[in-house]
């Protein structure tokens, strides 16, 4: 009970939330702007759509890091290979998850998301530093 309403607190209500979980907002400062027009052609180029159903935008936190588990575990290699990864990863996710990540970090009502925020920045840079290694 005590996660759902520190979740409710820092990402929900109405209007503007206390935290953003969507990359555009981090990227450009708005919601829905050209990194999302970018992120869903990008999608469309690996054969991903969005879910009608879901009310979130594919640039929310948790759709990107299952389009990268997709890029790891999926079975087709023509999509699912280190070299989709990196690049999936270097342009929808590496430019702005610190941010978030950052922002969870200062905010007065995180507690159990700032730890999941420090374990994601620490992920984060694992993954850059590998990804890296592919240079």
């Amino acid at each position: 009970a005590a996660i759902q309403a520190e979740h409710n607190a820092l990402f929900g209500g109405v209007g503007k939330p206390e935290v953003y979980l969507f990359g555009s907002h981090y990227l450009s400062g708005f919601l829905n702007e050209k990194p999302l027009a970018q992120l869903r052609s990008d999608l469309a180029a690996l054969g991903l759509t969005r879910d009608e159903t879901l009310p979130e935008t594919e640039d929310h936190i948790a759709y990107l890091c299952e389009v990268m588990r997709y890029l790891i575990a999926g079975d087709d290699v023509a999509v699912a290979n280190l070299t989709q990864q990196k690049a999936f990863f270097s342009t929808h996710l590496q430019p702005w998850v610190n941010a978030l990540c950052d922002a969870l970090n200062a905010h007065p009502k995180a507690r159990f998301y700032k730890g999941v925020a420090e374990f994601t920045q620490a992920f984060m840079s694992v993954e850059s530093q590998g990804f890296d290694m592919l240079a």
